[in-house]
Order: C-alpha cells, then sequence, then structure tokens
C-alpha cells in the first residue's frame, strides 16, 4: 500500500503550521516502520526550502484561483496504481474538495482530517460563509471519504451536528520524544515563575486575548511572574498593543519565531506551558512541552484535559475565562513557590510517553487505512 499525505504547505516541521508538522511526523514514522508513505505539498512556491527527510516529497503550485490545480497534480493522480490512499490533511480548502473528486473518479480511497476545523466554536468563527461552503463542498468531501479521523472528543461529537454521512474514528496527535532534548544541567529555580506559550499568534483561535487578560487580573491580585510568547502571527501588533493597555509591559515578553534548539532552550526555562485556546485539533505544542516534564495550564477546547485528568500531571481550565485562568495561575504559583511543579512535569512526560506515542498512532491509522 501506497500512503500519500496531503497538505497545504510543505509539511515543514520548522514551521508554525502545526497541519504541516504532523503530516511531517506521520509520513516520517511511517516510512521508519516500513511503509511506502510519502508528502504532497500545494505551496505557492516550488522551492524546496525544507530539511531532508527519509520519504518522498512532491510540491504543486498553489493558484490565486483556489478552484485550479496544477496541471502537474492531475496527472500525478491519474498515474497512481490502485494500491495508494490518500490522507488529506486540512478543511476549508478548495484545492482539496477538487482533489477529492479527482480521487473519487480515480477510485482511489482517502482519509479526510479536519485538524480541528469542524469544532463547534471553529465553525462558529465566520459562521455564514463556513455554513454555505460546508453544504456545497465540505459535506461531500466528508460523505465520500473512507474514513474522517477527529483528533478530539470535542470535533469527534460536534461532527454529528452538521452531518450524519461521517464515518469517523478518534485518534489524536503525537510527539516524537526523540526531538526534545535532555537537558542535563538543571537550571537554577526561577526567582519567580515563568508562565509560557508557543504557537501561532492568532487571537482568538488560540485564545491569546483570555491568557494576556487573565494573567493582567494574576498580577493585580498581589502575584509574581513573567509571561512569555515563543511565535509570531498577523496579531502580534494587536497583543502587543492590547499589553500596553493592561500595563503589563514589564512583565510579557515577545520572543518572535524560535525553532530548533533555541526554541527548545525558552522552553526549558519556563515553569509552566499555557495553552488557553478556544478551538483545536490536538495542539502539537502541548506535548512538546508536556514531553519537557512542564507542568501546563490548558483549555478545554485542547483535547487534552481528560488525559491530564487521568495523569493528574497539570492544571485543567474548564469555563477559560480570564477570570479563571488567573485563579488557575494562582494555584499553579502555590505549586512554585512549594517545590510541587516538577512532579507534575514527571507525570506530564509518563502521560505522553503513554498515550501520545507516534509508533502507536501511526499503526492505528494503519489499520484504518487498511480495513
Amino acid at each position: 500500500m501506497k500512503i500519500i499525505h496531503l497538505v497545504l504547505g510543505k509539511a515543514n516541521p520548522e514551521r508554525m503550521n502545526g497541519v504541516n508538522k504532523v503530516a511531517y511526523q506521520l509520513a516520517l514514522t511511517q516510512k521508519n516502520l516500513g511503509y511506502d508513505a510519502s508528502v504532497w505539498g500545494i505551496a505557492n512556491t516550488l522551492t524546496r526550502n525544507f530539511p531532508e527527510r527519509n520519504f518522498e516529497t512532491k510540491i504543486f503550485q498553489q493558484y490565486n484561483n483556489k478552484i485550479k490545480l496544477d496541471v502537474h497534480l492531475y496527472t500525478a493522480i491519474k498515474q497512481l496504481p490502485a494500491s495508494v490512499i490518500f490522507h488529506i490533511h486540512g478543511a476549508f480548502i478548495p484545492e482539496f474538495y477538487k482533489v477529492a473528486r479527482l480521487l473519487q473518479k480515480q477510485n482511489i480511497p482517502y482519509i479526510y482530517t479536519p485538524h480541528g476545523s469542524l469544532t463547534k466554536m471553529a465553525m462558529h468563527k465566520n459562521n455564514t460563509f463556513k455554513k454555505v461552503y460546508f453544504r456545497l463542498f465540505e459535506s461531500k468531501l466528508i460523505a465520500n471519504a473512507k474514513k474522517v479521523q477527529l483528533l478530539g472528543i470535542h470535533e469527534f461529537n460536534d461532527l454529528d451536528n452538521l452531518t450524519s454521512n461521517a464515518k469517523k474514528c478518534l485518534i489524536a496527535n503525537g510527539q516524537n520524544l526523540e526531538d526534545i532534548p535532555n537537558f542535563k544541567n538543571q537550571l537554577p529555580k526561577n526567582e519567580i515563575p515563568i508562565f509560557g506559550f508557543c504557537g501561532r499568534l492568532a487571537t482568538f483561535h488560540k485564545g491569546l486575548d483570555l491568557m494576556l487578560c487573565g494573567f493582567s487580573y494574576y498580577l493585580e491580585r498581589g502575584n509574581k511572574g513573567r509571561l512569555e510568547l515563543i511565535g509570531d502571527g498577523d496579531d502580534r501588533r494587536k497583543l502587543e498593543s492590547l499589553v500596553g493597555k493592561l500595563d503589563v509591559r514589564n512583565d510579557v515578553i515577545f520572543h518572535g519565531k524560535k525553532f530548533g534548539q533555541e526554541k527548545f532552550e525558552l522552553l526549558n526555562k519556563m515553569d509552566v506551558f499555557l495553552h488557553t485556546s478556544r478551538m483545536e485539533g490536538f495542539p502539537t505544542a502541548v506535548l512538546e512541552a508536556a514531553a519537557m516534564r512542564k507542568a501546563t495550564i490548558t483549555s478545554e477546547a485542547t483535547n487534552i484535559n481528560p488525559f491530564i485528568t487521568k495523569y493528574n500531571s497539570g492544571f485543567t481550565l474548564e469555563k477559560n475565562t480570564p477570570e479563571e485562568i488567573a485563579d488557575v495561575m494562582e494555584v499553579a504559583n502555590v505549586y512554585f513557590k512549594e517545590n510541587r511543579l516538577s512532579t507534575l512535569g514527571e507525570k506530564n512526560r509518563v502521560m505522553v510517553e503513554q498515550e501520545f506515542n507516534w509508533e502507536s498512532i501511526a499503526k492505528k491509522l494503519m489499520k484504518v487505512y487498511a480495513a
């Protein structure tokens, strides 16, 4: 069986795009397991500006006219053997609808993973457009999919409110522990707790306005701490402006985009990792922090809270309001003062090892492909 992961982009693990990171890791793991896995990407440039990898990668041109496909992509699909399966990563992408129709004509099965785009909260944003698009296009892509892989229980349940034609399975993202550096030298304890975030600076999606307001409340109550954000995005200036309005400029640091060792070194200095998203598939940044033995504060939308509760490895948010975020940060501060955060971090590492092993996840998907 030949497996082709289709993404918008180039599956570059050194970018902020979580969907591309997942496709990269799946292809890498499946190839290492002996399967014929590859990635096909639709991108705005054909430049191969990504690290070497052990699986085949084909890049096709993306056009401003989203319903137009690269003629080379048409040809490549028509030349495929019968023993192939596509795994389409991403939702509300017109090119993918066109590809799915072409695959259907060629009798080539495909798996579809929306990566959190079909949760109730995600559908609420740009609601009118998404409802129309879903009815006209996405619903048909779903109905013809061999299987729809949902990463979290919220999207798994929410999909039933959109369509009754989905053949669903629930399989989360994973984390490659070999990618996590082993920092042998323990850093001296920070004088004040450092709370951190890593990811795309998308205010609504990632709940960064909630995070900043919650942190402001936390400081107003007389607590000490610093908030550090790794990443960049279109909303950075708006967020920096919000920091000014909240009068917490001296307590918040924007590091910008960081990758590789530099990123991990910044994460290593953090005491508590925050992810207050309003909507998610299954954020890889949380898994990275957990694998680095960091205590975490996470919203329900991240889909990781049931696992955090099971392993008693962090702090969970139920309402994800600024007030609740401040409350939970205060609890984390108590743990910081009592030197108890490392215990939670160790449990988080165990959680990742036992629940989010990429090899195990890749094997689960292989069963889905073969069914």
